[in-house]
């Protein structure tokens, strides 16, 4: 984490960081930080998403700790999307994955025709991820009307002034935001972050 932590906020350069961590990336953030953000994005989502068939990208899938919240849900159409190879690698062996996507998402996201109704992302925004500048080429993952829920840390939230530019985005017709929710998503620190859930416009 304190690699990710020098990175500058927005520079998308984490690839390498996520590389060397895939191994025991899920085992550092919960067994030593009681990592939740999943499980409490996943929450949000199943609020918002009665349709457990709809295609769903999980945007910086990492190991897959957002998949298997979501499966838990009983979602099952579900594709992953990250910048590291081997994270990506670790989220193949869970099984719950349709599609593995290799993509920087600080680059327009090249999806192939692949149509999907909703979007998630946890921990994408912040050091060594993306910044506020990233939202348009998210929300343009889904269709329209789709659904996108966002876990962002709250740091970079209230420094680069996230609500800022949801607001913007709404004005310029891109997307439409239902719900923004402060919780504390670390159980052994006092970490907090919003889950943003919004659709596109």
């Amino acid at each position: 984490m304190k690699r990710l932590t020098a990175l500058g906020g927005g520079s998308g350069d984490s690839k390498e960081v996520y590389d060397d961590w895939a191994p025991t990336y899920e085992r550092n953030l919960q067994e030593d930080y009681g990592y939740i953000a999943p499980r409490l994005a996943a929450d949000a989502f199943a609020e918002f998403c009665a349709d457990k068939d709809t295609r769903i990208l999980d945007l910086g899938c990492g190991t897959g700790l957002v998949g298997q919240e979501l499966v838990g849900r009983g979602y099952r159409n579900i594709d992953g999307l990250d910048i590291s190879p081997n994270m990506l690698a670790e989220a193949q062996a869970k099984g719950i994955y349709g599609e593995l996507i290799t993509a920087d998402m600080t680059q327009l996201i090249e999806l192939g025709g692949r149509d999907y109704g909703a979007a998630i992302g946890v921990g994408c925004f912040g050091g060594g991820h993306l910044g506020p500048a990233h939202l348009a080429g998210l929300i343009r993952t889904v269709r329209i009307y789709g659904l996108l829920v966002f876990y962002i840390n709250g740091i970079p939230y209230e420094e680069d002034d996230y609500p800022r530019h949801f607001q913007a985005l709404e004005a310029q017709g891109d997307w439409r935001v239902l719900k923004a929710e402060e919780s504390n998503y670390m159980q052994a620190l006092d970490r907090p972050g919003w889950v943003v859930v919004g659709h596109r416009s």
